[in-house]
């Protein structure tokens, strides 16, 4: 006979042994030193963990499917961010509510303002005015994105 009548009962048995492949075992244990090993085949001179492997994540072809996945996971924790912060938003008491927007609009008109690019002035020690510029500038420029970032950001839940 020739290879090519074999090939039907090579697939078979290829076929029947994958599953054992797929969901193979895997052995661990220590040694004397307390170092950890794994292995497809347990040692002889110890007893080891028997570990049942699953299978690797089917890795897809379907890019349409794949983006559309990711796309909807996004989506899931956009919703959960802003469910989290209504939640929060309702936990506030109005007062601090109103008094946090005034904030944060004060913040965004500096923010603004600096952002500009122009001439700002502030007092030094001795009262005299100074322009911001160089690293003066982008240290207020900082401050201003801290604080806007601090109002204008949805209160945490307690």
């Amino acid at each position: 006979m020739h290879a090519r009548h074999y090939l039907p009962l090579i697939s078979v048995i290829a076929l029947t042994l994958l599953p054992s492949f797929v969901y193979g075992q895997t052995y661990s244990w220590k040694d004397a030193s307390g170092k950890i090993h794994y292995g497809d085949r347990p040692p002889a001179e110890k007893k080891a963990e028997v570990r049942k492997l699953a299978p690797a994540p089917m890795v897809t072809d379907d890019v349409e499917t794949a983006r559309k996945a990711g796309a909807d996971r996004k989506m899931d924790e956009r919703e959960k961010q802003g469910k989290a912060q209504e939640d929060a938003k309702k936990s506030e008491d109005p007062a601090q509510a109103k008094q946090r927007e005034d904030n944060c609009r004060q913040a965004r008109a500096n923010l603004t303002a600096i952002e500009s690019g122009e001439v700002r002035f502030s007092i030094n020690d001795k009262g005299e005015r100074v322009g911001l510029d160089g690293s003066v500038r982008e240290a207020e420029l900082a401050k201003a994105r801290k604080s806007v970032d601090d109002w204008c950001k949805a209160p945490v839940a307690k």
